[in-house]
């Protein structure tokens, strides 16, 4: 999943350049698309699910 992470980082840096930021933050993060294998990966914690 490394190349998921090198695309957010790359993505998020890039918009944060562009809009003058220069800092990455939540919203620059939360902005870009994630790819299949990030997504996949993901299992949001639910209470009460913990079996």
């Amino acid at each position: 999943m490394i190349g998921s992470l090198d695309h957010l980082i790359y993505e998020a840096a890039n918009d944060a350049i562009t809009d003058g930021a220069e800092t990455i933050t939540q919203a620059h993060l939360d902005a870009v698309l994630l790819d299949g294998a990030a997504v996949a990966q993901f299992q949001p914690h639910r209470p009460g699910n913990d079996r």
